[in-house]
């Protein structure tokens, strides 16, 4: 894995996609997006750690949520070639390339919302971004949930809610 100067992983982000990807269709996509030379590694979720990391590497991981059924786990150096908003460039380049909607991390210079609420989501829906929400969904759960009978688990059933239409340029 390349790294930065001084060690540090400098590209780290997840991005969930509302269509099941090969392997191959990620590569596809992420060969478009990297400066030609770069060592990408694409896996499974249950694929072991790979010695060589790559220059930069994905992991598919499915999600419990049908509407939203996996997410991408995106490790990679400060040479990877995504730009400043590396996961809202690829979020675009995915919908448009592969025709699925995705849900981002919330950025705090592009919505005014607390990044660390793990319930707030960018989404680009049919092309266009939301601030979205995902509380109460299957993609978060499941829940403990505490009553009268003690502790259970609830596996969430709401939709992702969109809440409103956002500006979010990534260039």
């Amino acid at each position: 894995m390349t790294v930065a100067p001084h060690g540090y992983v400098t590209v780290m982000f997840s991005i969930t996609v509302s269509r099941a990807l090969t392997v191959a269709d990620v590569v596809a996509t992420f060969v478009e997006l990297i400066p030609p030379g770069l060592q990408l590694v694409v896996q499974p979720d249950d694929a072991d750690i790979p010695d060589n990391m790559g220059d930069l590497w994905i992991r598919l991981v499915g999600n419990e949520d049908p509407a939203w059924p996996l997410s991408l786990d995106v490790l990679g150096g400060y040479d990877c070639g995504l730009g400043p908003y590396p996961d809202l460039r690829v979020a675009e380049h995915m919908g448009e390339r592969h025709g699925v909607d995705v849900l981002c991390g919330v950025d705090p210079s592009l919505v005014d919302v607390d990044p660390q609420d793990p319930y707030y989501r960018l989404a680009l829906v049919g092309g266009r971004w939301y601030l979205a929400s995902t509380a109460g969904t299957r993609l978060m759960g499941p829940y403990t949930v505490c009553d009268a009978d003690g502790f259970r688990k609830e596996p969430g059933e709401e939709p992702v809610k969109l809440i409103r239409q956002v500006v979010v340029d990534t260039r």
